[in-house]
């Protein structure tokens, strides 16, 4: 996502920044561009209808759909690694809470449940888990629940905060943001 100055833009680019191509352009914010694993759409966040919208757009076609317009925030987008379903934030409910659906947005269905936020998801390589951000403990941490429902399990600990998290592509360890005394330090940790 580029700005300037009230212009913001989503844009696809060769590797090396080359060969722009600009998928949407707004005034209001874009954020959280998501590829799905064919590489074939995005999904993102605009706030062009005046709060957080969630779309996912045919980067052959342009054509877009709504996967998410709900009352509150609806957010943080991402693909599991077949292409089947997405995990999505949305604060309908109350306070930001994940949710799962099809693609198309359809079959929409919550699998946390708590009093907190819960949010930033990612799909494990195998698409049986999703790691995610929560406060629950008191300070943002990492927890790893099973996509289809079952116990979470705390994965760090300590001082500071720990958000962000993204597993490796081999599924043995994940890197997160972690901020401690004010700085910020990338960090990988296995699973154990």
């Amino acid at each position: 996502v580029n700005r300037q100055g009230r212009n913001f833009r989503l844009i696809v680019a060769d590797s090396d920044g080359y060969n722009e191509q600009i998928v949407l352009a707004h005034s209001e914010p874009i954020m959280s561009p998501a590829w799905s694993p064919d590489g074939s759409h995005l999904a993102y966040v605009s706030f062009e209808t005046g709060h957080a919208v969630v779309y996912a757009q045919s980067l052959y076609t342009n054509q877009r759909r709504v996967l998410a317009n709900f009352r509150g925030s609806n957010s943080a987008p991402v693909w599991s690694s077949d292409g089947k379903q997405m995990a999505l934030v949305l604060t309908r409910d109350g306070s930001s809470q994940i949710y799962l659906a099809r693609p198309d947005g359809g079959d929409l269905r919550r699998i946390t449940f708590s009093n907190v936020i819960d949010t930033e998801p990612h799909f494990s390589p195998d698409g049986q888990y999703l790691l995610f951000t929560s406060d629950r403990g008191g300070s943002p941490q990492i927890y790893r629940m099973p996509v289809k429902g079952g116990p979470t399990e705390r994965l760090t600990f300590g001082d500071g905060s720990n958000f962000s998290p993204r597993h490796s592509p081999d599924g043995k360890n994940f890197v997160f943001a972690h901020l401690n005394n004010g700085k910020f330090y990338i960090a990988m940790q296995d699973f154990q």
